[in-house]
């Protein structure tokens, strides 16, 4: 049987009313296209959310279900449901992520276009911590998700490079997780794997890239945000990655847009400019303005450097 082009495998942990259910329902649009295969992994919840999951895919017989008796933490949930996948590419998908109308027939156009050497492609997204972050003020989720539509049907056919890229949604060649093994388990129940895996598959000779095509709505996660539990897990698994990868770099989120931005330029100046690069530029530089510094100094500095961005 011929591999489907995309697997995608949602992780999700607890609360699936408000989480994994949304995300899942959000992705009917491609319940039984030949081309996508989905995997949903409930990762040892104790809160009747496996149940609620098995339930949920007993009415939906295309999407396959795993249940893990245990909570392998985002690494080894993810490593676990990879391990069942069949698609010549991988999505890797947080349960607090909503997928807009047209976001898989986008990503795999994408695919399909993209360079042998690219082996990781990042969408954007209304909330990461790099330059996969575009920004709208008092944009609500609904103008988020319009937003998207319109970014998924309106192609720039353009990648932009990244240092790394942030797996809230992360498309990966199956060939190369399988080369690199996968997340590495030692960062526990997660933070800093994402980041990891980022060098390894570039020290490994691939490319990542943002694809600026493809839109997910990032909700954000409830399960750790905030807790002491998430700020110990931060601390730890940082240390570890500086263990790893004593080169690594540590960039706040501007700076990736940054580079975001000056790579946009560089194609403005190479080809023509069009509404669709310059729609995405905007919503840049209003990311670059709302992630100013808060000293008055700095962001007077930021500011100062944003307004010589050349205008469109």
């Amino acid at each position: 049987m011929t591999p489907p082009l995309l697997s995608l495998v949602v992780l999700g942990f607890r609360n699936f009313e408000l989480t994994t259910k949304v995300c899942l329902e959000s992705l009917r649009p491609w319940f039984g296209d030949k081309d996508i295969e989905i995997l949903v992994v409930d990762n040892g919840s104790s809160d009747g959310s496996a149940e609620k999951t098995a339930d949920w895919c007993v009415a939906h017989p295309s999407i396959r279900c795993l249940l893990s008796d245990s909570n392998r933490g985002f690494a080894g949930g993810m490593n676990w449901g990879v391990s069942h996948a069949r698609g010549q590419w991988i999505l890797l998908v947080n349960n607090d992520t909503v997928f807009p109308e047209y976001t898989l027939d986008a990503l795999k156009g994408v695919i399909r276009e993209a360079p042998d050497n690219v082996a990781m492609l990042g969408p954007v997204t209304n909330a990461a911590g790099n330059g996969q972050r575009l920004w709208k003020p008092e944009a609500t989720q609904a103008d988020w998700l319009q937003i998207g539509q319109w970014i998924n049907t309106n192609p720039t056919h353009h990648l932009i490079p990244t240092y790394r890229c942030d797996f809230f949604c992360i498309a990966i060649r199956h060939d190369v997780w399988l080369e690199l093994e996968g997340l590495d388990p030692a960062f526990g129940l997660g933070y800093y794997e994402d980041f990891d895996f980022s060098l390894r598959l570039r020290k490994a000779g691939y490319e990542q890239m943002i694809t600026e095509d493809v839109f997910v709505l990032h909700v954000g996660s409830a399960t750790f945000q905030g807790s002491q539990q998430a700020r110990k897990l931060i601390k730890v698994n940082k240390k570890l990655l500086q263990m790893k990868h004593p080169d690594a770099r540590f960039e706040h989120t501007r700076l990736g847009n940054f580079v975001a931005i000056d790579a946009q330029l560089k194609i403005k100046r190479k080809t023509q400019w069009t509404l669709e690069l310059n729609e995405r530029y905007l919503l840049r530089v209003n990311a670059l303005k709302q992630d100013a510094p808060k000293s008055l100094i700095k962001r007077f500095l930021w500011n100062r450097k944003i307004n010589k961005i050349q205008p469109c």
